[in-house]
């Protein structure tokens, strides 16, 4: 584990091209030192973004936050990572998870057996990475891997999940933990550093204005929909309230989702405030 502390943006990849780009940009510009950019299945495609950035960008890290086993094929997905990562000069971080329902669904794909699956996509990628055979992977003489690229791809893991953030202690090089209520990070970290004390990528969602307030609003029913019992729980809102919600909302109505997330519960999925405040809360996360 390294004790360097980092920061960055995570952005959903919602924006038209340009828009996401610039915000690579901006991210480097103001000094961030990571730039993680979601993989939700329809909407823009990552690698495509995080390629075109670095060769525009000098500095900061590139990470896909996170991409999954269903709609990606790991070897396909290594190689593509590996190149990325000769373009920037060894900046690119893969990250992985099961997925949940924004990017499966669409597809009509279900999370199946997702601890084995996200545990045969690093083997599957490392080996690509290491130019090493496996059962699902032989390597031809003109294969990408690290030694080609000159550095080490790190790989992360994101996941809600017990047993996924376990795996990741005993497989990755780190988590990102994102997509749930600050009130699970200690529980999620020490899942993850159970085995090893990896790296953790901190990123609660948070908003600055009753604009980004009211943005955030309806989407906060995935995170709570793909997580724990204990957290609908805590809330007090049921998974058949918040699925009858996430289908209205893919058929582009958001009355029943802005209803169930209220203030109250608004308050305890994101950091809501002014720039000072959140930074404080920040703070207070990472020291705790």
């Amino acid at each position: 584990m390294t004790a360097e502390l980092r920061t960055g943006l995570w952005v959903f990849p919602d924006r038209p091209v340009g828009e996401l780009l610039q915000a690579v940009l901006d991210s480097e510009r103001q000094g961030l030192d990571e730039f993680w950019l979601g993989d939700e299945g329809p909407a823009r495609e990552p690698f495509s973004v995080l390629a075109a950035a670095s060769v525009v960008t000098d500095r900061i890290r590139l990470c896909s936050g996170v991409t999954n086993p269903y709609l990606r094929h790991p070897a396909l997905t290594a190689s593509t990572a590996l190149t990325i990562h000769e373009f920037s000069g060894g900046r690119m971080v893969l990250g992985v998870g099961a997925g949940g329902d924004m990017s499966l669904q669409p597809f009509g794909f279900d999370a199946v057996n997702p601890v084995s699956r996200v545990r045969s996509f690093i083997e599957i990628a490392r080996s690509v990475a290491q130019r090493r055979a496996c059962d699902e992977y032989k390597p031809p003489s003109y294969a990408i891997d690290e030694n080609i690229v000159g550095s080490r791809l790190t790989v992360f893991v994101g996941s809600r999940s017990e047993k996924i953030n376990r795996l990741a202690s005993e497989v990755a090089d780190g988590v990102f933990v994102a997509g749930m209520p600050p009130f699970r990070f200690g529980e999620v970290i020490g899942w993850a550093r159970s085995r090893r004390p990896i790296d953790v990528a901190l990123y609660p969602s948070a908003a600055f204005s009753d604009e980004a307030i009211e943005c955030n609003r309806p989407q906060m029913i995935w995170g709570l929909l793909n997580g724990p019992q204990a957290a609908r729980d805590r809330l007090g809102v049921s998974a058949e309230e918040l699925q009858q919600a996430a289908d209205e909302l893919r058929s582009g109505d958001d009355s029943r989702a802005r209803s169930l997330i209220t203030d109250r519960r608004l308050g305890e999925l994101i950091l809501v405030g002014s720039v000072e405040e959140i930074g404080c809360r920040l703070a207070a996360l990472v020291q705790s």
